[in-house]
C-alpha cells in the first residue's frame, strides 16, 4: 500500500485524505484532483492501485485519522465498497469525536438524496453486503451515509 504526496510528510501527517471507488473516478476525476492538489504542494493520500482484497485496512483507517482533511468521492459504486464504507464511517466517527479531519464530500453523478438513502440507488448495494457472511454492521454504514448527506458539498453530475 502506497501514500502518495506532493513533498515529504511529517509522522504520516496529511492534508488530504481522498476517498473513492477505484473503478468509478480513479483513472479521471479523482486522478485530476490528486493531481491538482499535489502540484500545488498539498500533501495528498490515496491509496495504491495494487490493494487487494484480504489486504489490510488499517494502513487505510490510520491515514484517516493522520489527516485534516477527508475528501468523500461519493460516486454511483461508493456503497457497493465495504473499504470506502469503513473509510467513510471511519473519517464520520473520528469527526464527530475530534472534530478532525473536516468532511468535504463530493456528490459525482449522485445526489445528497442517493447517499442519504432516500433512494434504491445505495440501499441495493448496502443489501448485498448484508448478505457476505461476516459483514460489517450496516446500521454503521447507514448512520455515516445519512450523515455525510447531509454536508453541503459539490454536484458534479453527468460526467461519469
Amino acid at each position: 500500500m502506497a501514500a502518495s504526496g506532493g513533498c515529504s510528510a511529517s509522522a504520516s501527517q496529511y492534508d488530504v485524505f481522498l476517498s473513492f471507488r477505484g473503478p468509478d473516478t480513479r483513472k479521471t476525476f479523482t486522478d485530476c484532483l490528486y493531481r491538482t492538489m499535489v502540484g500545488q504542494g498539498i500533501i495528498a493520500y490515496r491509496d495504491s492501485e495494487d490493494l487487494h482484497a484480504g489486504d489490510r485496512i488499517d494502513n487505510l483507517l490510520g491515514a484517516v485519522g493522520d489527516s485534516k482533511i477527508c475528501i468523500l468521492v461519493l460516486s454511483r459504486g461508493y456503497a457497493s465498497s465495504p473499504w470506502c464504507l469503513r473509510e467513510l464511517t471511519h473519517a464520520m466517527e473520528l469527526n464527530e469525536s475530534t472534530g478532525k479531519p473536516e468532511i468535504l464530500p463530493i456528490f459525482f453523478d449522485v445526489t445528497p438524496s442517493d447517499v442519504k438513502l432516500k433512494t434504491k440507488l445505495y440501499v441495493v448495494d448496502l443489501e448485498k453486503h448484508e448478505q457476505r457472511p461476516g459483514g460489517e454492521s450496516r446500521e454503521r454504514w447507514e448512520a455515516a451515509l445519512r450523515k455525510v448527506g447531509k454536508i453541503r458539498g459539490w454536484e458534479v453530475q453527468g460526467k461519469a
